[in-house]
């Protein structure tokens, strides 16, 4: 505990002592014993409304101050002991037994208020007790006083708790506020009439003022005014300022307190305060009770009918219903609840609430439809019990508009037909991922049908192509953004996998919290497959399946970018096979056709995985080597090449030979495009023919 909340403590303790000392020595001058034992003691309420509402720590404030009222008194010891104790173990026993009884500290109902005159009433007891005891150990009491002295204590302490404890508890600013900001002017006129009266009645003050006609049940009436018009709080607050007033006439010894011999009369003080609150805060509780129900009735958002189980004729309509119908409240006490709806008559109606009659059920429902004044209709859910109203037999009801639900109902049913009918599969799963609805299409892209996988986690679909790091994304984006978009391979019932364009949105509730998940997918496998098929064709040669023109473009502006990054170099080869056109002519298209995907296969299995061969041509062929430093590694390649491709074919048991002309060109030094690159190396291929031509005429020569 900090020193500041210390030193607040120890300072309300003192405040509380000081006033329940000043308090006491006010009650102490109607000591029945000098000094002692009196039928009036408010400091017993202070103590147990400070404990209530402070804490227990706060008897230490209320030991304190009986035991100052005690030496102030000219006690013996003892007394100022046993006196101070049993004041202060008072509240305390009070306050351990409204824990086990059902109360709160704000007493807002009428059980919290005789859970608190119980408990206080039963720990006024313990204190009687003590402070009589110390009286008869110090001499100050016989024994045959003993009974009378602990009941004139007792009723006391009772009368105190009785009256300030509930008053202290309810009195506070905003409680007053929120009565005055209702009726303002009306709560003022009530407390200053209620001060008159009280003056006029308990200390004859109209004497010296006016000459007021006294009447001692003139104080009935502010109390009757505070119990219906206000409820508990304005109550407590007119019987704690009777009470103050007649305090103020029995001191002096004036008023209705005061008996024929100018002596107070203490008896009738504490009967006529302990009949006065509790009648007087009971009905205000009562009253104050009905009338939340009122409002709550009147105000609630459902339609709510009174009627007579004999006439039938409306008793109470509330303003809801007034609105939906239409109508006025004195139009609607002249109609019965056949004049509302036009699908029961008065028999039928009747019949439905024999089982209340019969106490065979304590609630009736039903649903029809009710018509407007305006004979607009609508269609209702009618709830009805059997209750007691104004000493008759009548029925509670109350009305529910369902055109909504229904609309909502008939949506939901449209937005049902339309999901079986979709062609795209949808599955629904609850925030714990589990599925609870999936439609036709769902089970015809998958196999599964539906009874098999509600309640299971989809995470049965997976083909196991996509690790966790694809699925923590995918969740992140879900439950993150809102959703997920993309494609993604899964398996059917039957093992087969497919490929599937699916969208995942989660679905939250008012709050902003997941209540679900939804996944629409379409099986989009057949739709890639041709479209791979389309691209693959848009980029081979359908002859020999060798990448074409197009494909070995994107391979070199890709092997260029490469290049460009690490200051490497691009070798082309442009390959031209020589005397092809003769073996066609020769043995025809089909052995040609032979011979070229035979050589495309030769050309593929001498290049690396990073390079590529393309067919451009009919017999022309062009290759792209990357990451190599000089033109030495396309010399090499193409002495493979021309090794390779200058070996036999045998096509049908016909044996055919080619040779081949191979030109390069080196990127940068001879061209920074794939067509300048193809021109040079064009070029050095003819020369490359040319020295072939001339070497095989030389050979032909000798």
């Amino acid at each position: 505990m900090s020193t500041n909340s210390f030193l607040r403590i120890v300072v309300q303790q003192i405040l509380l002592a000081v006033i329940y000392f000043l308090v006491a020595v006010i009650a102490l001058e109607f000591a029945v014993i000098k000094g002692n034992a009196t039928l009036i003691w408010p400091a017993s309420g202070i103590a147990l409304a400070a404990l209530i509402r402070y804490g227990a720590k706060y008897a230490v404030g209320v030991f304190l101050g009986a035991f100052a009222a005690g030496i102030y008194a000219g006690d013996v010891p003892v007394i100022w002991c046993l006196s101070a104790l049993g004041n202060s173990l008072e509240p305390l026993f009070a306050l351990y037994l409204l824990r086990y009884l059902p109360f709160s500290k704000i007493v807002y109902h009428s059980y919290d208020y005789l859970s608190l005159f119980y408990a206080g009433a039963t720990g006024a007891m313990l204190s009687a007790l003590l402070g009589s005891t110390s009286l008869l150990l110090a001499d100050f009491i016989s024994v045959d006083q003993l009974p009378e002295i602990i009941l004139h204590w007792w009723m006391a302490d009772a009368l105190g708790i009785l009256i300030v404890t509930p008053f202290l508890l309810l009195f506070s600013y905003y409680q007053v506020k929120l009565l005055l900001n209702k009726r303002a002017v009306e709560a003022c006129l009530l407390i200053v009439v209620s001060f008159l009266m009280a003056l006029n009645v308990l200390t004859d003050w109209q004497n010296s003022f006016f000459n007021l006609v006294r009447s001692d049940y003139l104080l009935i009436i502010p109390l009757v005014w505070s119990a219906l018009r206000f409820g508990q709080t304005i109550s407590s607050i007119i019987i704690a300022e009777y009470f103050i007033v007649g305090i103020i006439g029995l001191l002096s010894r004036q008023g209705m307190f005061i008996g024929v011999d100018a002596e107070p009369n203490l008896i009738f003080f504490c009967g006529y305060f302990t009949v006065a609150s509790l009648s007087t805060m009971l009905v205000a509780y009562v009253a104050n009770e009905r009338n939340i129900l009122y409002q709550a009735i009147n105000s609630s958002q459902s339609e709510t009918y009174i009627f007579c189980e004999d006439d039938m004729h409306f008793e109470f309509v509330n303003q809801c219903a007034l609105e939906n119908q239409k109508m006025s409240l004195f139009t609607a006490l002249k109609l019965t609840p056949i004049d509302l709806q036009i699908f029961l008559s008065e028999q039928q109606l009747r019949q439905l609430l024999k089982p209340l009659q019969e106490y065979q059920v304590t609630v009736v429902d039903f649903e029809t439809v009710l018509q407007r004044e305006d004979e607009s209709l609508y269609p209702v859910e009618v709830h009805v019990q059997r209750v007691e109203y104004s000493n008759r037999h009548c029925y509670l009801t109350s009305v529910v508009d369902i055109t909504e639900r229904l609309e909502k109902e008939n949506y939901l049913t449209l937005g049902n037909y339309v999901c079986e009918l979709s062609p795209q599969a949808i599955m629904i799963t609850d925030k714990d991922n589990l599925i609870v609805r999936v439609n036709a299409a769902f089970s015809a892209i998958t196999g599964y049908q539906a009874e098999t996988v509600l309640g299971l986690n989809p995470s049965f679909l997976s083909s196991g192509r996509h690790d966790h790091t694809f699925y923590r994304a995918l969740w992140y984006n879900v439950d993150a953004v809102g959703g997920w978009s993309g494609e993604i391979y899964n398996r059917r019932k039957n093992g087969e996998l497919y490929l599937q364009k699916m969208t995942i949105k989660a679905l939250h509730n008012p709050h902003g919290e997941i209540e679900n998940y939804i996944a629409m997918f379409t099986d989009i496998t057949q739709e890639r497959e041709k479209s791979l098929h389309l691209k693959h064709l848009a980029e081979h040669d359908v002859l020999t399946n060798l990448p074409n023109k197009s494909l070995l473009q994107q391979e070199f502006n890709y092997a260029l970018a490469t290049a460009k990054r690490q200051g490497t170099k691009i070798g082309l080869l442009f390959i031209d096979l020589n005397d092809f056109k003769p073996i066609n002519d020769n043995y025809g298209h089909t052995y040609g056709d032979a011979l070229l995907q035979t050589l495309a296969s030769k050309m593929q299995l001498c290049i690396r995985e990073t390079d590529m061969v393309s067919r451009i041509g009919g017999d022309e062929f062009a290759i792209i080597v990357t990451n190599i430093e000089s033109i030495k590694a396309c010399r090499i390649l193409s002495s493979k090449l021309k090794r390779l491709i200058a070996e036999e074919v045998v096509v049908d048991d016909i044996s055919l030979k080619i040779s081949t002309s191979i030109g390069m060109a080196i990127y940068p030094d001879q061209g920074g495009s794939l067509d300048e690159l193809l021109n040079a190396a064009d070029i050095a291929m003819y020369d490359d023919k040319k020295k072939m031509k001339a070497i095989n005429e030389l050979e032909q020569g000798e």
